[in-house]
């Protein structure tokens, strides 16, 4: 699942990282895994998961980031993605965070176990 939720998100236009983001853009992309259970059961086991992520939009304060947030929504909704919440909030200076922006995207996808 992570290399296609990092593919589907690269359609955004701008570059994306699980967990931590290393590079120089002022804008990114990164997704996090928080939790997964099983969501379906049968024949004594466990058919299907429900994933839990947390996907989160970086961008510089003055940025306009109303399209991106939408654009990258669609993009999730189109591949079956559920978005329970998404929230915004400006950094600050405590965290050294005062210039960006940060937009986090509550998100769930259930999907078939897939066995290794």
């Amino acid at each position: 699942m992570n290399t296609d939720l990092k593919e589907l998100l690269k359609m955004s236009g701008i570059p994306v990282a699980q967990d931590e983001y290393l590079g120089r853009e002022d804008k990114y992309i990164i997704f996090s895994y928080e939790d997964e259970r099983p969501a379906a059961h049968a024949d004594n086991c466990v058919t299907a998961d429900t994933f839990y992520i947390q996907v989160q939009l970086v961008t510089p304060k003055s940025f306009n980031y109303l399209k991106m947030k939408n654009k990258i929504r669609s993009l999730l909704e189109g591949a079956d993605f559920v978005v329970k919440s998404i929230r915004s909030f400006l950094g600050d200076t405590y965290q050294g965070t005062e210039k960006i922006r940060q937009t986090v995207f509550s998100v769930e996808y259930t999907g078939q176990r897939m066995e290794e």
